[in-house]
């Protein structure tokens, strides 16, 4: 295993019973709005730990800032209403709700970045994952989705401006170049994604933490359509057994390569002890 934690904010389709009458939305529409299998991570062997969470996004958004009004959706990516009229979350509701959900969800994180820590890491990886269908427009430019997206909170000029990036361009052009020969599929780099709020979170966590490790944050995006048949709603699990693999071998590689070109004190054996 290596310093990377890879976080699935997205994976789960639960509304939890009790709340399940208020939601206009069926079964179907609501699984819809998960990032559907990003909580089957058996091939990310190189992982140090794995984080998904346990409720659905219409619950409360685990990549979004912890408030009111950005963590609780109106609407699915079709424009319908999620709830049924009157039995939107109130305020109070709201709050309790990120207390129950998305503070723990979060803090586990931590727990595992300050493990690595005060085990000596001397880089730390996060990575966001998820998944898009490609069955509907995500923009006002009414752009699809990508092969797969690639994103560091900048731009898809990597030479317009690299202040406040995740992880430099250099090491996201390293594992786009990985995925493409391995895979065949072109993997475009803050693409419609620039990176959602996790992000943006991650790259404070140093300090906030006071952490002796460097953190370094990438969001993966993959098209649902590799995965799940949109037409004959087949779920192909050996295409997410060879795309888990080939993003497993690519996230080692590239890690390793950070450690190398960083200058950083561990030897090979040591980096892969954890």
């Amino acid at each position: 295993m290596l310093p990377i934690i890879l976080v699935a904010p997205h994976a789960s389709s639960v509304i939890p019973e009790p709340l399940r009458g208020r939601y206009a939305l069926d079964d179907k529409e609501i699984w819809q709005c998960s990032d559907r299998f990003t909580d089957e991570l058996n091939e990310f062997t190189c992982l140090y730990a794995k984080h998904a969470a346990e409720v659905n996004r219409l619950v409360c958004d685990m990549n979004r800032a912890p408030n009111a009004q950005d963590a609780f959706r109106e609407f699915d990516f079709y424009g319908k209403r999620v709830f049924n009229d009157g039995k939107e979350f109130t305020l109070n509701e709201k709050e309790n709700l990120l207390m129950q959900y998305w503070y723990p969800f979060h803090q586990e994180i931590v727990h595992s970045i300050q493990g690595l820590d005060e085990e000596g890491a001397e880089v730390i990886l996060l990575v966001d994952y998820h998944n898009t269908a490609g069955d509907h427009a995500l923009n006002i430019n009414n752009d699809y989705m990508a092969s797969m997206i690639l994103s560091n909170l900048g731009s898809e000029d990597a030479y317009e401006n690299q202040e406040g990036v995740s992880i430099p361009y250099n090491y996201l052009f390293e594992l786009q170049d990985f995925i493409g020969e391995a895979l065949g599929i072109s993997a475009e780099i803050n693409r419609i994604y620039h990176g959602g709020y996790n992000l943006y979170w991650y790259t404070h966590l140093k300090n906030i933490l006071n952490l002796k490790a460097k953190i370094y944050a990438i969001q993966i995006e993959y098209n649902l359509d590799y995965v799940f048949n949109p037409i004959s709603k087949i779920f192909d699990r050996k295409a997410l057994e060879i795309m888990q693999k080939t993003l497993n071998e690519g996230l080692a590689s590239m890690y390793e390569n950070i450690l190398v070109q960083e200058g950083t004190s561990h030897n090979k054996e040591a980096r892969i002890s954890y």
